[in-house]
C-alpha cells in the first residue's frame, strides 16, 4: 500500500473520535449541576447517554456493508457539530433540558457510528505494522481529547461563568464553541483522510456470519462468569463518576445571614423572626416573598456568596432555578428558624477549579498510571499484576469518604485524592481492558470485543441511572462508603477467572 501520510490523519480522527465522548458522558453532568439540575436527574438521564456504546455491536455490521467507513465517520461529524450547535442555542430556552438530552442521546448513537467507522478505516488504510507503530498515537490523542474537554471546555465554561454572571449565557456560548471545534475536526479530516478505500462486498451470507460471530460469543467457557465480572467489576466506579462532579462542585452549606443590605431583606428577616420562628402560617405571597428577598449565603471552598433569587421568567423555570433557595427556606419554615444552616456536605469548587484538577493533574496522573499499567503487565503478565491493580483502582475512594466526612479547608487536599484517584484508575484499569483483550480472543476478535465492550457500558450505564438517588438518600459521606462496598463483587469475582498465567507478558 503506498504511503497516504498517516501522521497527518490519524491525530485528529481519533480526537474526533473521543471529543463527543467526553462532551456528551461527562462535561455534560457538570453543565446540568451548573444550570440546577438535581442530582437524581443527572444521573439518570445522563447514564441513559451510554446506550449507544452499549448497543454498537448492534448495528456495526450495517456500517461495514453500506457504503464506506470515510464517508460514515464524516457524515457522522457533521451531524455532531451539529448537534452541539443546537444544543448551545436551546439552553437559554425554558424546556432546555428535555430537547438538550434528546440531542446528546442522538449525537451519541453518531459518536458510537463515528467510532465504528474510524476503528475499521485505521485497519483498511494502514498496514500491520503501520497499526502496531500508531496504537501509542491513536491512545495519546484520544486521551487529549479528555484534556480538552474535561480541562480546557470546562475553564472557558467557568471563566463564562464569572465574567456574565448567568449560568445559561455561559453554557450556551461554550456549547457552541464545541460545535464549531467539532466542526473545525470534521473539514479537517475532510480533507486530511485519504480518499481510497478498500472495496466493500455486501451480501446476505455476511449478515448470516454476523449473526453466528454473535452468538459464538455466548458460546465462550465460563461465559456467565466473564459476564457476571464484566458487569458487576465497575459498579462502584460507575456511580462514583456520575456524582464526583456534583461532590465538588456543590457547596458546602447555606446559612441565613442576620444582616440586610436593602429595604427588602430587612422585611424578609422582619417576617422570618416574627413568623417563621414563632411557627405562625404563613399567607403564600408571605411565603414568596421570603423565597426571594431573605438574605442566604452560599459557602464555597475559600469564599461565602449571596444565594440571591433568578429573574422569575415562568414557573418551572423558576422553580429550577431557584431550587436551592426554595429547598433552605422551607426547611427553615418547617424546623421554625431552630436550624439557620442546611449542610449539602459538597466541596464547595468553582467550575474552572473542577477543570484545572481534572482536565490537568487528574489527566497526566490518569496518563501515567495507564503508561506504567501496561508496562508491568508486558513485564510480567496479567496473572501477577489482576488483584494489585483492582486494588489501586478502587481503593482510593477512601479518599473521597475522608473528604465528604472531615471537609478539610485546604484545596490541596482535594489534589491529592483527585491525583491519587486518577493515577490508581489509570494504572488499574489496564488489567479490566487486558482481561477483555484476552476474552475477545478467538476468529471473531473485533466483533468479540465489540459486544464485551457493549457489555462494559451496559455495566456503567445501569447502576449510574441510580446513582443520584442514592446519594441523595445516603448523603455524600454515606454515598462513597457505599460505593467503595460496592467494588467487592467485582473484586471477589477477579479471583475465579481463568486465563493463562502470563497473558499479556511481553515474549523476548
Amino acid at each position: 500500500m503506498k504511503d497516504n501520510k498517516p501522521w497527518y490523519w490519524i491525530p485528529l480522527l481519533n480526537f474526533a473520535s473521543g471529543f463527543p465522548y467526553v462532551i456528551i458522558i461527562s462535561v455534560s453532568v457538570l453543565m446540568y449541576k451548573n444550570l440546577g439540575i438535581s442530582n437524581e436527574d443527572i444521573g439518570l438521564y445522563t447514564s441513559l447517554l451510554y446506550l449507544p456504546w452499549v448497543i454498537k455491536p448492534l448495528w456495526s455490521p450495517f456500517i461495514d456493508l453500506h457504503g464506506t467507513k470515510r464517508k460514515w465517520f464524516l457524515s457522522m461529524q457533521l451531524f455532531i457539530s451539529i448537534a452541539f450547535l443546537i444544543v448551545g442555542f436551546i439552553i437559554p430556552t425554558s424546556n432546555f433540558f428535555i430537547l438538550s438530552l434528546a440531542i446528546f442521546w442522538v449525537a451519541a448513537f453518531a459518536s458510537a457510528s463515528n467510532d465504528v467507522a474510524s476503528d475499521g478505516f485505521y485497519m483498511l488504510a494502514l498496514e500491520k505494522e503501520q497499526q502496531s507503530f500508531f496504537l501509542g498515537i491513536r491512545s495519546t490523542f484520544y486521551r487529549a481529547s479528555m484534556l480538552t474537554g474535561n480541562g480546557l471546555i470546562i475553564l472557558l465554561a467557568g471563566y463564562l461563568e464569572n465574567r456574565f454572571g448567568d449560568n445559561q449565557k455561559a453554557w450556551s456560548y461554550t456549547m457552541i464553541f464545541v460545535g464549531l471545534v467539532m466542526s473545525f475536526l470534521t473539514i479537517y479530516n475532510y480533507f486530511a483522510t485519504p480518499k481510497t478505500e478498500l472495496p466493500i462486498t455486501a451480501g446476505e451470507t455476511e449478515e448470516k456470519n454476523f449473526a453466528t460471530v454473535f452468538a459464538s460469543f455466548f458460546k465462550k467457557k465460563n461465559i456467565g462468569l466473564i459476564l457476571a465480572f464484566i458487569l458487576l467489576f465497575r459498579l462502584g466506579e460507575s456511580q462514583l463518576l456520575k456524582m464526583l462532579t456534583p461532590f465538588l462542585v456543590d457547596p458546602i452549606r447555606y446559612e441565613l445571614v442576620e444582616t440586610a443590605s436593602e429595604a427588602d431583606q430587612t422585611k424578609a428577616l422582619e417576617l422570618y423572626n416574627s413568623k417563621v420562628k414563632k411557627g405562625e402560617k404563613l399567607a403564600v405571597s408571605e411565603l414568596q416573598f421570603l423565597y426571594s428577598k431573605l438574605p442566604i449565603v452560599t459557602e464555597m471552598q475559600d469564599s461565602k456568596k449571596p444565594l440571591l433569587e433568578v429573574e422569575n421568567k415562568n414557573t418551572e423555570e423558576y422553580k429550577n432555578a431557584n431550587k436551592a433557595r426554595i429547598e433552605f427556606i422551607n426547611q427553615l419554615v418547617t424546623d421554625k428558624g431552630t436550624q439557620n444552616t442546611i449542610h449539602k456536605g459538597g466541596m464547595g469548587l468553582e467550575t474552572e477549579d473542577v477543570g484545572i484538577i481534572y482536565g490537568t493533574f487528574g489527566l497526566i496522573a490518569l496518563t501515567i498510571g495507564g503508561i506504567l499499567g501496561g508496562i508491568a503487565i508486558s513485564k510480567q503478565g496479567l496473572t501477577k499484576w489482576m488483584l494489585p491493580m483492582i486494588l489501586a483502582m478502587h481503593l482510593p475512594i477512601i479518599g473521597f469518604v475522608l473528604l465528604a466526612h472531615f471537609h478539610p479547608a485546604s484545596i490541596y487536599y482535594i489534589y491529592a485524592v483527585v491525583i491519587l484517584e486518577q493515577f490508581g484508575y489509570g494504572f488499574g484499569f489496564a488489567a479490566f481492558m487486558m482481561y477483555l483483550i484476552y476474552v475477545a480472543e478467538g476468529e471473531s476478535k473485533t466483533a468479540h470485543y465489540a459486544i464485551a465492550t457493549g457489555f462494559m457500558a451496559l455495566g456503567m450505564m445501569l447502576p449510574g441511572m441510580l446513582s443520584g438517588y442514592i446519594q441523595q438518600y445516603l448523603g455524600y459521606g454515606n454515598f462513597f462508603i457505599w460505593v467503595l462496598l460496592a467494588t467487592i463483587p467485582g473484586l471477589i469475582l477477579s479471583r475465579f477467572l481463568f486465563f493463562p498465567k502470563d497473558y499479556g507478558k511481553k515474549i523476548e
